[in-house]
């Protein structure tokens, strides 16, 4: 990811994603995972109920079922702002 608006881009979509499978299973959890910037790879973003099998993954937080897209977008990318993901943050 090269700045904030790819961020918010891939939270968005995410969460346009994550929204209908919670209204279908509103007992479900789901979570944000981040994949850090490497020197070998960028960094990503994923909501998903469980941890990604790239075991680079790391957890940052439940997504919010009492928040609505954009409240959980708004959220997340304040979180997503404080992680390794950017394309500038690749260690060597």
């Amino acid at each position: 990811m090269k700045n904030m608006n790819d961020i918010h881009d891939i939270l968005a979509l995410e969460l346009k994603h994550w929204f209908p499978l919670q209204c279908r299973n509103e007992w479900a959890d789901y979570y944000l995972y981040y994949l850090p910037t490497t020197a070998e790879h960028d960094g990503g973003l994923v909501i998903a109920k469980e941890r990604p099998a790239n075991p680079d993954y790391c957890l940052v937080e439940r997504i919010r079922k009492d928040r609505t897209v954009e409240q959980n977008c708004r959220r997340l990318t304040e979180l997503a702002r404080k992680l390794p993901i950017l394309e500038n943050e690749k260690h060597e």
